[in-house]
């Protein structure tokens, strides 16, 4: 099965990057919808170990305590005057410090990043925000709200809201394709780039048109541009399609040692589990069709990108085409016997590897 829907995606999405309008986005709901056929037989597979508990999901009433805890930094809030946006963020380190700001993936927190809070708040003044939308920042309702602009406006304000005119920004996942983008768009508010399991959004779009194995493991994004039913798949079972790929084997962290306890799984499915808050979330993927064609977008800041190697939903094949997108001193490195998780995964060695990197001094390109 995953032959023919891996070809019949590739298939309707050249079809779709050759035309525009209307036209466009049919052919986006078509690739939709053959990604949603792909799903059917592991949620009927669900559905068979019992209709009720299947469709049956409750709202934590409590947040875990890792998630409310100090132990990691101090919870704070900010709110932007001009969106009237009001993010919630742990902060870590000596604020004065040069500021490096953490941008988390889906479906996660600020809690991802919490080896690195401890980590860097030695000489950075370590910020690990929640993104619009997640955890306890605001979440608009609106499509509109989770544009690619709307998002890197955010962090603009966020960088200037705090007090500072750069940063080192570090970004994960959709974190980390916010971060490429926004080095891209403000080179001159980041002083370092670093980035873990995303790749650059102009390499991912020339790479998946070639390698029908990777358009076939990111079907999810297509899934996710239907409405409603996104919500009501993550949400089966009590949102196991959230905790699987968290603790799955395959997918899962695969440092033993950092495995997630259920409390840490749960701290990925409090803020899901709350009426409506699966929406917004899925809302950053409805948007990004919006953001194709890819044009090429050069980065001119010292880039150091990360890639867990056992990553099931990004190839780390594609390492090698982000270095013709950064004219600027580049590092690349893939950790083996990593997942997608990566910093979560093996923080010892991300952390290593992030002071490196900071600690080199490399010339900013002029390009």
């Amino acid at each position: 099965m995953q032959f023919y829907v891996s070809r019949l995606l590739l298939m309707v999405t050249r079809a779709a990057l050759k035309v525009s309008g209307v036209l466009f986005w049919i052919l986006v709901y078509v690739a939709s919808l053959l990604a949603a056929a792909s799903y059917l037989p592991d949620a009927l597979r669900l559905i068979a170990k019992g209709p009720l508990r299947t469709f049956r999901w409750e709202p934590r009433k409590t947040a875990p305590a890792c998630l409310t805890s100090s132990k990691h930094g101090q919870h704070r809030q900010i709110r932007i005057k001009k969106s009237g946006m009001r993010f919630h963020y742990v902060a870590s380190g000596e604020k004065g410090n040069p500021l490096m700001l953490l941008l988390h993936g889906f479906p996660e927190n600020w809690y991802s990043w919490r080896y690195q809070l401890d980590e860097f708040c030695k000489e950075y003044w370590t910020v690990a925000v929640d993104l619009r939308g997640f955890g306890s920042s605001d979440a608009p309702p609106e499509l509109q709200d989770y544009r690619m602009e709307t998002l890197l406006q955010d962090i603009q304000d966020l960088i200037s809201g705090l007090g500072y005119s750069d940063c080192i920004l570090v970004g994960h996942d959709w974190g980390g394709t916010l971060a490429w983008t926004f080095a891209v768009r403000h080179r001159n508010m980041v002083s370092r780039l670093i980035v873990m399991n995303a790749p650059h959004p102009s390499a991912f779009h020339d790479y998946v048109l070639a390698h029908p194995s990777q358009l076939f493991s990111s079907r999810y994004v297509f899934l996710f541009q239907l409405p409603i039913l996104p919500e009501i798949l993550l949400s089966l079972r009590d949102f196991e399609y959230i905790r699987k790929p968290l603790v799955d084997a395959s997918t899962g962290i695969q440092n033993e040692e950092r495995r997630l306890s259920e409390e840490e799984i749960e701290a990925y499915i409090y803020y899901p589990s709350q009426r409506g808050a699966l929406t917004p979330p899925l809302n950053y993927y409805r948007n990004l069709f919006g953001f194709f064609p890819v044009k090429a977008q050069d980065v001119l800041v010292p880039t150091l990108l990360l890639w867990g190697e056992q990553d099931m939903f990004l190839e780390s094949a594609m390492v090698p085409e982000m270095q013709q997108y950064v004219h600027a001193p580049f590092q690349a490195e893939v950790i083996h016997n990593a997942s997608h998780w990566l910093q979560q995964d093996q923080p010892e060695e991300v952390n290593r590897i992030i002071w490196d990197f900071l600690e080199q001094e490399m010339p900013v390109s002029t390009h």
